[in-house]
């Protein structure tokens, strides 16, 4: 090897010790809920919407999980295929509102609704039309 190929692999080799990671938080109160023109609360009782405001507070002030049912939808289903990023977290057993949070500076918080699991064809005896229907509704919000 000659010098100043040595030379150059020593600087090369300096550069990549002195780079340096820092961990960035985003503010708080730097998100921006959106509901969609579908979405309708009245249709449900008090506790789910005490349990939707409460995960709308937290959403907007972390990313983490809300509960342990808090995760993508399934992507080779039409909800996940179709509108790409849907996440679902169930608030109830039976109820589970559907979302996907995007962006930065602003974060937005995009909710398509909350929705019984039959009502949306996806409980126990799954309905892909219902799912189609819904997939095709929601693709067309937050344009």
């Amino acid at each position: 090897m000659r010098l100043r190929e040595f030379n150059q692999l020593e600087q090369l080799l300096e550069s990549f010790q002195s780079v340096t990671w820092t961990l960035y938080e985003e503010p708080e109160g730097d998100t921006v809920v959106r509901t969609a023109s579908t979405f309708n609360l009245n249709d449900f009782d008090a506790l789910v919407t005490a349990k939707f405001k409460d995960f709308v507070e937290w959403k907007k002030n972390k990313l983490d999980a809300y509960g342990s049912k808090d995760y993508p939808m399934n992507s080779r289903a039409p909800l996940g295929s179709m509108v790409p990023g849907l996440m679902h977290a169930g608030l109830t057993q039976d109820v589970s509102v559907f979302y996907k949070i995007h962006g930065r500076k602003p974060r937005y918080l995009d909710i398509y609704g909350l929705f019984r699991h039959k009502d949306i064809g996806i409980g126990n005896t799954p309905n892909i039309k219902k799912q189609q229907k819904y997939a095709k509704v929601f693709s067309k919000e937050f344009a």
